[in-house]
């Protein structure tokens, strides 16, 4: 999966969060988030990440980024280790990377007016005098779609897709080359979407920008994404090019999402594939394959050995034992 020259690789990450109990609050376990996932992007790329909610996804994004600590693995940025990065090192890389919430009414300060709120990367890495700073900001502003008006006005007169502009202005006020978005639309209607996919799309082609985008929305990762990975219970299951993966997919898991994909051409209709029960608990996994439980082809080699993954045609890897070298 690695080809060396990778703008981001990500080697064997994990994050375990401790689960305490008892009268001196001992640790009595851990939720395993994110366990062992490897990948790369290439620079100008965008990598989607899909799986059901609760599967690690924002986890995963959140912990490349460092704003939540990696338990143990490797994230090199552009050639650089930024896993073991503190203190003013690790602050000037954050001006490299930034990341796009899911909700923008809870990610904009509703106490700062839109232009301190896009402002306040510049203010904070000292990027500038106040006519600069200025001069950015309406850049910035022109640049997301939104009109100078706009600078002077609170996230509660907004709708959700101009908050969602403003998050956007506000991550790319620094010129970061890398960006992780945390499903940026799934809070939108339909048109809105729509718009603000197209803008992310048009943004990456102007600033030569690079994707990590996170749904559990096919048909949106479909639209954005050059190749698609696949995680279920806190690891990647399937990666494919996305014509690819599209067109077959390997992983009873992907089989099972990509027959919920409605589309109105009779060729590529699939008949729908239903789950039998519930998503493991990651405090508790299942030991062997973790999707053995609800797998309809399931042996026991699933249910005793992990399944690594394996390239079964150029460039699309499972981890499933059906398929093998």
């Amino acid at each position: 999966m690695d080809k060396g020259n990778n703008f981001l690789r990500v080697k064997d990450l994990k994050k375990y969060f401790p689960i305490q109990g008892g009268l001196f609050k001992k640790t009595i376990g851990f939720i395993k988030a994110v366990d062992g996932i490897s990948f790369s992007i290439d620079q100008g790329e965008t990598l989607g990440f899909v799986g059901e909610s609760g599967c690690g996804k924002t986890t995963m994004g959140r912990t490349i980024l460092r704003l939540i600590e990696p338990t143990s693995g490797t994230i090199l940025f552009d050639n650089v280790d930024i896993t073991g990065l503190q203190g003013e090192a690790l602050r000037e890389m954050r001006r490299h990377f930034q990341m796009i919430f899911q909700d923008p009414l809870s990610s904009l300060n509703p106490r700062m007016i839109i232009g301190d709120i896009i402002s306040e990367p510049l203010v904070v890495f000292g990027v500038g005098g106040q006519r600069e700073i200025e001069d950015r900001v309406d850049e910035l502003i022109q640049m997301v779609g939104l009109m100078k008006e706009h600078k002077n006005r609170y996230q509660h007169e907004l709708s959700g897709g101009q908050r969602q502009r403003v998050g956007i202005a506000r991550a790319l006020a620094l010129n970061p080359k890398f960006l992780v978005l945390d499903e940026p639309t799934s809070s939108l209607d339909v048109s809105t979407q729509a718009q603000i996919l197209n803008l992310l799309q048009d943004l990456q082609k102007e600033l030569h920008l690079t994707y990590l985008f996170i749904s559990h929305n096919l048909s949106v990762v479909k639209y954005m994404s050059q190749r698609i990975t696949v995680m279920y219970l806190s690891k990647i299951v399937e990666t494919a090019p996305k014509v690819e993966f599209f067109k077959e997919q390997f992983h009873p898991y992907s089989k099972a999402l990509c027959s919920g994909v409605p589309t109105v051409d009779r060729q590529f209709r699939k008949e729908k594939v239903i789950l039998k029960g519930e998503v493991p608990s990651p405090l508790n996994p299942p030991s062997g394959c973790g999707f053995h439980l609800r797998c309809f082809y399931v042996t026991d080699q699933c249910r005793k050995e992990p399944p690594g993954l394996r390239e079964v045609s150029e460039g699309h890897w499972v981890a499933c034992h059906l398929w093998k070298n």
